[in-house]
């Protein structure tokens, strides 16, 4: 039998998996520290829903092109018997409209409708562009007015006998120093941020919402936030630190300066300016001193915010719920937000209760918008219309309006009960 040596076997396995596991619990702490650096320099954090919402904005109004759809409709709860007759009517009231910005082409197209009974009792629909601005309307008739920038020089030199050459001022509203207008959009968002802080929380769920992307409609998967706000939101103190909050800022303040400057040069370079009866000396004095003249305006705001009897107001506001939906590239996709206000009749006392629901979408984000064709066989030129031909234009005009309210049902409910009441 052979005995033992006395040679104690090494435990190899054992000893190179505590090394590993050493190595491992080592990596392990560096690689959360990296993590945690990373995230910390590239402000990945997470995101208050506040926050949420703000960016959000600031992805959507990042993008070159909108296109944007709203949706209102309102209820009204009264209970003095007699106005009820009237409220029924207002409750099957509502309003579409259709927004669709071009940032690249300088173009923007807005059509406003009023449904009655789901039936268009009422429309405006405006197109402008760099050449050109138009107006649609039923109560119009079929035609399409527009206006042609150029056309405007010769009616104020007819009647005011003045040069405003309107289209040199266009980069005014087109062009603006990339630093200054970045700090201006950071103090609104900023501020916006601070406003909303106390008033949005976070959903407890993931929302399906049906959009349309691609002119296809489809189904994506959305973030909810929730809006909640009451009438200490739209107080004369909130109201007042948002006037202070905007144009106490100096960002703001340099901006204004910087196009009252840049209007001086274009009006001075083109001529204009001679014609005017302020001088250069002027203007550049009331640039000089806008600071004082918008602490000025501030401080008159705040005194009559200060001094309005909001317990003798006919009007108070009393709640605004909400939801926004943000989609997993951080734009909002829809808001829906109902709001409640209580009327008082300052005759008879009675309170009725007055309640807005509008729904907000945006659709094709980041897709070039296709606009109407915005053109008519009737097309009236209003800078080249004579006084006779507007003589002629007027008497169909009137037609039109009175055709309308013969088959408008809006129209008509509303004369026949006026004709019941009286």
């Amino acid at each position: 039998m052979n005995k033992p040596t006395g040679v104690k076997p090494e435990r190899t396995a054992l000893k190179n998996t505590t090394k590993k596991r050493g190595a491992l619990s080592k990596f392990t702490l560096v690689a959360i520290v990296c993590l945690l650096l990373v995230t910390t320099l590239t402000g990945c954090v997470p995101k208050a829903p506040h926050e949420h919402y703000i960016a959000a904005l600031k992805k959507v109004n990042d993008l070159e092109y909108l296109d944007y759809v709203a949706k209102a409709s309102m209820r009204i709860e009264a209970d003095n018997p007699e106005n009820q007759a009237l409220v029924q009517i207002f409750n099957q009231v509502s309003f579409e409209a259709t927004l669709k910005l071009d940032k690249e082409d300088r173009r923007i197209f807005f059509d406003y409708n009023l449904l009655y009974k789901g039936v268009n009792c009422g429309n405006l629909t405006l197109y402008c562009d760099l050449e050109k601005i138009s107006a649609q309307s039923v109560f119009l008739g079929p035609r399409i007015f527009y206006f042609e920038w150029k056309d405007l020089q010769p009616i104020v030199q007819k009647h005011f006998d003045l040069q405003f050459q309107i289209t040199d001022y266009f980069p005014l509203l087109l062009e603006t120093d990339e630093k200054t207008w970045e700090e201006v959009e950071l103090a609104f968002y900023d501020f916006y941020a601070d406003y909303y802080q106390d008033k949005i929380t976070a959903g407890d769920k993931q929302v399906k919402l049906a959009v349309i992307e691609n002119d296809q409609e489809k189904t994506i998967t959305c973030k909810e936030l929730l809006l909640q706000m009451d009438s200490a939101a739209f107080s004369p103190e909130e109201i007042s630190r948002l006037l202070q909050g905007i144009f106490g800022n100096p960002a703001v303040r340099t901006l204004i300066k910087d196009k009252i400057t840049q209007f001086i040069t274009i009006a001075k370079n083109n001529g204009d300016l001679a014609t005017w009866p302020i001088t250069e000396e002027d203007l550049i004095a009331f640039r000089d001193n806008i600071d004082d003249q918008i602490d000025h305006f501030l401080t008159q705001m705040v005194t009559v915010l200060a001094d309005t009897p909001t317990t003798t107001s006919p009007t108070s506001f009393t709640r605004m719920d909400g939801k926004i939906l943000i989609d997993q590239k951080g734009l909002w996709r829809n808001a829906v937000t109902d709001q409640t206000m209580h009327i008082t009749d300052p005759d008879t006392g009675d309170v009725a209760q007055f309640t807005m629901k509008i729904d907000q979408s945006l659709v094709n984000p980041g897709q070039k918008p296709t606009f109407p064709n915005f053109h008519s066989a009737t097309m009236v030129n209003v800078g080249q219309t004579s006084a006779e031909e507007w003589a002629a234009l007027w008497e169909e005009i009137y037609i039109d309006i009175f055709t309308q309210a013969m088959v408008n049902p809006l129209i008509h409910d509303i004369i026949q009960l006026a004709a019941k009441t009286e």
